[in-house]
């Protein structure tokens, strides 16, 4: 329930078949860093075609985005500072996931608690060569607002060196996402509709309340999943999205 947006768009794409099987098909190097495991994805071809690519970290998967697909991604220009207490030392900051490296361009940095993120696309010097000074443009008015909340959890994560529950609001819809994923995990998995509806609501609801509600109402949650995976998770992702406000700058809707 405590997942943020970029966890939950993440939950619907890992799940799209197609995505999953051209990932398998993308050469991607792990090596064990000092600092955070290595990634390094030589063919940037597949990933463009989905803005984005999945790896497995202690056996969980973790994306990584292309910033011009989501806004989630901070942007940022580094250059090395010899000013004590002036400069952002990656070697100290907590919740470090990952470091991935797409084709010849920027790097990009994954930070995670499990349920919140943030992740920077970093071009400059080499990361962990010692504190930098992070550049970060702002160009129109809805980058001011989403980049500045991304500024503030990146601050805060290396101030307080956790996640602050503030700068994360809950999803209001997280609860319905939860059920339309279990039902889907539930269909793929072999389930029928009157085992989902067992699962979800109890045992009447598959058999005494089936056709009190139940049926159309597990209908609803598998189609509305089947849309969200398909592609749909793509709205939770755009800034006019037409749902529920998220807390930063942009909406989505099921």
């Amino acid at each position: 329930m405590d997942l943020d947006l970029f966890g939950w768009t993440g939950q619907w794409l890992i799940r799209n078949r197609q995505f999953q099987l051209d990932m398998q098909r993308v050469p991607c190097r792990v090596s064990t860093g000092e600092y955070a495991p290595i990634i390094e994805c030589a063919d940037i071809g597949l990933v463009r075609r989905w803005g984005a690519c999945c790896f497995e970290i202690n056996g969980s998967p973790l994306l990584c985005w292309l910033p011009e697909r989501n806004p989630l991604v901070l942007k940022v220009e580094a250059q090395p500072t010899h000013t004590r207490g002036k400069g952002f030392d990656f070697r100290e900051c907590p919740l470090l996931k990952a470091v991935v490296r797409i084709g010849m361009g920027e790097h990009y940095i994954l930070f995670s608690d499990g349920v919140r993120h943030l992740q920077l696309a970093i071009s400059g010097v080499d990361l962990f060569a010692g504190p930098l000074t992070l550049h970060c443009t702002l160009c129109g008015l809805a980058e001011f607002e989403i980049k500045s909340v991304l500024l503030r959890r990146l601050s805060s994560l290396y101030r307080d060196r956790r996640f602050l529950r503030r700068l994360y609001p809950v999803e209001r819809r997280a609860q319905r996402w939860t059920a339309m994923l279990r039902s889907w995990d539930g269909m793929e998995a072999g389930a029928t509709q009157r085992d989902i509806a067992a699962v979800l609501f109890g045992q009447k609801a598959a058999t005494k309340d089936w056709d009190a509600g139940y049926r159309t109402r597990v209908q609803r949650l598998v189609r509305g999943a089947r849309k969200m995976v398909e592609g749909g998770y793509l709205k939770l992702l755009a800034k006019d999205g037409g749902g529920e406000g998220n807390g930063t700058g942009w909406s989505g809707d099921d």
